[in-house]
């Protein structure tokens, strides 16, 4: 199975996600709840992570959370494991508690940490679990209602101050999603970034390495489009950019080749997908120009350059 594609770097925002193994119950009983919020806690006072929002339902969890230092993958293997040996041990039971593969969305926060945490804290009215959403137990909402109650790694004032205050911010919550977070989350398989182009390109820059043990829908979420790569292409060839889309028959277009090798290469498309942008009507045709670019690549190292630099600058986006 594949696994999935982790961002981290420190200050970055996360919509975090886990469900029970085989979609098992992970809270059984108030003390169940009490202690992985202890456990959240614990997380901070070692970490510094910031939580922004939970909503913790019988089979699954949701939080909203900054890390401070990064290690997002440390954070979440102390509060995933401590707490399954916490409730094992409660429940007289063992083995594993949850899928072990949570998800994490990286979320630009000028932009959509507001409506995270409102779909968050919907959560439970969504699932018709409560009317409005101070009335569940389990999520921040009813805490962000009563600001004295909020425990330190709840950043309660941070976002309240983003609104004016708690009537505002409870009644943007009582509004409901707004049409674009909705088409994201139905999704079901989601792109592993929340943000804005400028936003995804700079996270473009952190991931240090993709391949295929990472699921392709996250792959894909932060490729580079076939537009921008074709204007890379297309720049340094000296062309426009549908130029390099067009093939003549008995004419070498060295761009339209180089084109499909980084096309193919850098937006992660199967030979056929390639081939139905480059409106060819075989996918052997790219194949055969992806390996001839690639065959050169290996003799001709001034092509190599050229080559190289074209995919430097659509990562860089100085194009």
């Amino acid at each position: 199975m594949s696994r999935p594609l982790r961002i981290e770097f420190p200050g970055a925002v996360y919509h975090v996600m886990n469900r029970g193994n085989s979609r098992q119950k992970t809270f059984l009983s108030r003390e169940d709840y009490e202690r992985f919020l202890t456990t959240l806690g614990e997380a901070h006072d070692l970490w510094g992570v910031e939580v922004f929002a939970y909503c913790l339902m019988s089979n699954h969890y949701h939080l909203c959370l900054r890390t401070p230092e990064g290690k997002l993958s440390r954070i979440m293997r102390h509060v995933d494991g401590l707490y399954t040996q916490r409730f094992n041990r409660a429940h007289r039971r063992d083995g594993a508690l949850f899928r072990g593969r949570y998800k994490a969305i990286v979320v630009e926060a000028e932009a959509y940490l507001a409506s995270v945490v409102r779909y968050i804290h919907l959560n439970p009215v969504e699932a018709g679990l409560a009317k409005s959403p101070e009335e569940y137990p389990w999520s921040s909402h009813r805490v962000y209602l009563r600001k004295k109650l909020a425990p330190a790694w709840l950043k309660v004032g941070e976002m309240l101050g983003r609104f004016g205050g708690i009537r505002e911010f409870h009644e943007f919550v009582l509004l409901g999603n707004d049409e674009l977070i909705e088409e994201f989350y139905r999704r079901g398989r989601q792109v592993p970034v929340l943000g804005r182009e400028a936003f995804c390109d700079r996270i473009r820059g952190q991931v240090r390495r993709m391949d295929r043990e990472h699921p392709r829908y996250e792959r894909k979420g932060l490729r580079p489009s076939v537009e921008r790569v074709l204007k890379g292409v297309a720049a340094a060839y000296g062309v426009d950019a549908e130029g390099s889309l067009r093939g003549q028959r008995g004419v070498s277009n060295e761009a339209r080749k180089v084109g499909m090798y980084l096309v193919k290469r850098m937006c992660d498309l199967t030979l056929q997908e390639t081939a139905e942008r480059f409106r060819v009507g075989s996918y052997g045709v790219v194949g055969w120009a992806c390996h001839g670019v690639r065959s050169r690549i290996e003799v001709d190292k001034g092509f190599k350059r050229r080559v190289e630099a074209i995919e430097k600058k659509v990562n860089q986006q100085k194009i």
